[in-house]
């Protein structure tokens, strides 16, 4: 079992070595010319504001078949610049600093020392929770400022709920949880917590066979302009609305009927 995972690391290590630091939207799957998710949530940043928060392109943890988030810490992103790995990996026994990092050698400095990373891609992994005991020092590792998350990938893994960590960061305005495997479309109500969500993925989950899929999402998070990579439309939102509107009077008539 040691050497089966010894090797699995060695193959995320060889690919992170082929990192390029370039990102495009072609990549993730949009069109050149079209906005990123994160600007069409809050329209396109002015030139003062990226002088003053430069941006830098998102963690690509994608498609490194990643099972555990802590793994995070064995590999490098495939794109994008983390924050500065440790000089030494921890004794798990001791908790003390043991062996040099592997991952200092790999790390790249960004090119400018005000860069900001706030976006993450973790998709087409195989990843099935993020427990908050691990995802928050992970974060705290890899992001220089991970309060300031506002982009997250979580498509394409094996996610059965919705990961109830996400609420603590508050400046999320673009999550992605589509071809997961979550169950209960009334897990996302949560979500309503992120004030700023603005752009939301479900679709290709066994929730999205839920009648009323759409409408019962847009209903339950009031503030979500983007819901599958499609706009929600003035119509959409007062049906939405109306439509939760319905389900709450019914659910407080069976409160009282009980």
């Amino acid at each position: 079992m040691a050497s089966e995972r010894k090797d699995a690391t060695n193959n995320r290590a060889s690919m992170s070595m082929k990192r390029n630091n370039s990102f495009s939207f072609e990549d993730a799957g949009h069109d050149a010319g079209a906005l990123s998710p994160l600007r069409q949530a809050r329209g396109p940043a002015t030139s003062a504001q990226l002088m003053k928060n430069p941006q830098g392109p998102p963690l690509d943890y994608s498609f490194l078949e990643i099972k555990n988030i802590e793994e995070l810490r064995e590999v490098m992103p495939r794109s994008g610049y983390r924050k500065c790995p440790p000089d030494n990996l921890e004794d798990p026994a001791t908790g003390l600093p043991g062996p040099p990092n592997p991952l200092k050698e790999e790390w790249a400095k960004p090119p400018r020392d005000d860069l900001q990373t706030n976006a993450i891609k973790l998709g087409n992994n195989q990843i099935s929770a993020l427990p908050p005991a691990s995802f928050h020092p992970i974060l705290r590792e890899v992001l220089e400022r991970p309060r300031y998350l506002s982009w997250i990938d979580l498509s394409f893994n094996l996610l059965e709920e919705v990961p109830q960590v996400l609420v603590n960061y508050q400046r999320l305005s673009v999550v992605y949880l589509h071809a997961n495997r979550i169950q209960k479309l009334s897990q996302a109500r949560m979500l309503a917590e992120l004030t700023n969500l603005r752009s939301l993925t479900m679709h290709g989950n066994p929730c999205e066979q839920t009648r009323g899929y759409r409408l019962r999402l847009a209903g339950m998070l009031p503030k979500l302009r983007s819901l599958d990579f499609t706009a929600i439309t003035a119509v959409d939102r007062e049906r939405a609305n109306a439509f939760e509107a319905a389900n709450q009077a019914r659910g407080a008539k069976a409160a009282d009927g009980d």
